[in-house]
């Protein structure tokens, strides 16, 4: 199944799916994914409410605190705490038991909301086994997933403006992150170590990622056709080519720009939508950052 990256629009109402309310809350972003739902949820100031969400079948709920300070009380039923979040710290909880919490002070966490279906789905991410479960922790240090976050923010902000090739990668490292670094009762076997993939499995993945059928390539489409988990897919491309997958078509985006700039008179625009670039102004970020140049001026010194 493809991943589908959308924003979800917000109800028009006082209190949102997770029981904030929506008054007062200076970003709130939502990305989809499969499986996984990114969110941001921010608020300045001396901010003080109440959050509360009933039991429902939904999976889990992971939080990380972008900022220090962050004053919460309350929790679930049997869990209730009073605790300060800083920048770093984490929580996990079910939604499958009523939560109840008084927020005081500022706050701004990037929330991942976990479907039902992810740690069914586990083996699919991290090859290591079926039935994993992630430990509920409340405040505990987590600064990978953190950096990670703070990676996927511009794309929560501005989702058109990003490849969803990029939003599956990272939606990937997450997940995989979490199953490794706050796994409870792991079962079944190790499954293999990543080996570099056969020079005919290469071509295929390659030829798939430059697909120009319409179709955004797709990371799980991929490691199907190739009979690999999604994860062992992204491990086995990078051992063999050096860079990820979504690297690598930036890669290939650029190489065809360059040749465009230093061959054709096509404007900024044309050559951006030619090579696969969602505007001119995403050609011109990504192209400056490798080549050190903007697209004007290379092609400047290449004539």
């Amino acid at each position: 199944m493809d991943t589908m990256v959308q924003t979800v629009p917000q109800r028009a109402t006082a209190m949102d799916s997770l029981g904030c309310s929506t008054a007062s809350l200076s970003a709130d972003h939502v990305l989809c994914t499969e499986g996984l739902t990114f969110r941001r949820k921010s608020a300045a100031g001396t901010y003080r409410s109440r959050v509360a969400t009933p039991a429902q079948d939904r999976g889990l709920l992971v939080g990380v605190s972008l900022v220090d300070g962050h004053h919460r009380r309350g929790g679930e039923a049997r869990r209730r705490q009073d605790r300060i979040f800083d920048r770093g710290d984490i929580y996990i909880r079910d939604f499958d038991e009523d939560y109840a919490a008084e927020l005081d002070g500022s706050f701004d966490f990037f929330l991942i909301e976990l479907s039902t279906g992810f740690l069914d789905n586990a083996e699919q991410i991290t090859d290591r086994g079926r039935g994993r479960d992630l430990t509920r922790v409340q405040g505990k240090r987590d600064q990978i997933l953190r950096h990670l976050a703070q990676a996927l923010l511009p794309a929560l902000a501005q989702p058109g403006e990003f490849d969803p090739l990029f939003v599956e990668q990272m939606a990937m490292a997450i997940g995989a992150h979490l199953l490794h670094q706050h796994r409870s009762a792991p079962t079944g076997a190790a499954g293999p170590e990543a080996c570099p993939l056969p020079p005919l499995a290469i071509r295929r993945a390659k030829d798939m990622l430059m697909s120009d059928d319409g179709e955004r390539p797709s990371i799980g489409n991929i490691a199907e056709a190739l009979n690999l988990s999604r994860h062992g897919f992204f491990r086995a491309f990078r051992d063999s080519t050096g860079v990820t997958p979504y690297q690598w078509v930036l890669n290939q985006r650029i190489d065809h720009a360059r040749r465009l700039l230093a061959t054709t008179d096509l404007s900024l625009v044309e050559i951006a939508l030619t090579c696969g670039f969602s505007d001119q102004s995403h050609f011109t970020r990504v192209f400056g950052r490798i080549e050190g140049a903007s697209p004007g001026r290379w092609r400047e010194r290449a004539r």
